[in-house]
């Protein structure tokens, strides 16, 4: 297995950005095979590093493939687009960045031209850490007709109802606009749950979050929101706390939870 840098141009953000790929360990062997597609995201004041740095990633794959716990995917870690202390991966209220199109039509395509991926929603999930879980929730509940599966480990799990007076005063209501105004909702994970929970192709979502995580609130509270609506899924909690032994520890929770969401049969 190996991680490779890939450069690409990014329209959305009008700069050049770096990712980091994962291949597994057949890639080279064949010009046929496709592969599924794990999108990493990282947490605030974060890079395309961080995962492989700090979070012993590419060691959990490699142990996970090679046991057959994951089939073997093509994993892309990303930036979220670089803005300040971190940009949630949506499109900001005040016009700062576009960080959801930059995922949605500079990354995955260029990842889908220059690697051989399985370019389907069934095949192609999205998985974070804290600012990272907000956006993979955010992303997928946004778009199903682009990843069919989401994964939040310690995620900022937010809703303009728990948003506290701090974050009234904050960078967040650049990104969110006024609490009480429409644009919120669009980036709000409740109201996005409500609006797919009865859709055919709603994303498979597993979140798990540690007893001591200053976020664990915001995570049992999802959990109750979803059992309410009837939205199926699968919330996990464990000892631990927001720090990279415990994002690093429970990856494969996630990774496994995608496995499970792929399809029996690769196409």
């Amino acid at each position: 297995m190996s991680v490779k840098p890939f450069s690409f141009f990014s329209g959305a953000l009008y700069s050049r950005k770096v990712c980091h790929v994962y291949l597994p360990a057949s890639y080279e062997q064949s010009e046929e095979t496709r592969y599924p597609v794990i999108y990493l995201l990282h947490g605030l004041n974060g890079d395309e590093t961080s995962w492989i740095v700090k979070g012993n990633a590419e060691a959990t794959l490699d142990d996970m493939i090679s046991s057959g716990a994951l089939r073997e995917s093509i994993v892309v870690m990303i930036s979220d687009g670089g803005y300040g202390h971190g940009t949630f991966y949506v499109n900001w209220y005040d016009g700062s960045g576009r960080f959801e199109d930059y995922v949605l039509y500079d990354v995955i395509p260029a990842i889908d031209r220059e690697f051989r991926t399985i370019a389907d929603r069934t095949q192609r999930a999205v998985c974070g850490l804290s600012m990272g879980g907000y956006g993979a929730f955010v992303l997928a509940l946004r778009n199903p007709d682009v990843f069919g599966a989401a994964a939040s480990i310690s995620g900022a799990l937010m809703s303009a109802n728990l948003m506290t007076e701090q974050m009234l005063r904050s960078e967040v209501v650049r990104m969110t606009g006024p609490v009480h105004g429409s644009y919120v909702k669009e980036l709000d994970l409740h109201v996005l749950a409500s609006r797919r929970v009865r859709e055919k192709n709603r994303p498979a979502l597993h979140f798990n979050c540690g007893f001591s995580d200053y976020l664990y609130p915001l995570n049992s509270a999802y959990k109750a929101l979803l059992d309410q609506l009837g939205y199926e899924h699968e919330y996990m909690e464990f000892e631990g706390d927001h720090n990279w032994d415990y994002f690093g520890g429970h990856l494969p929770e996630a990774l496994s939870f995608i496995e499970r969401s792929f399809p029996s049969t690769q196409t």
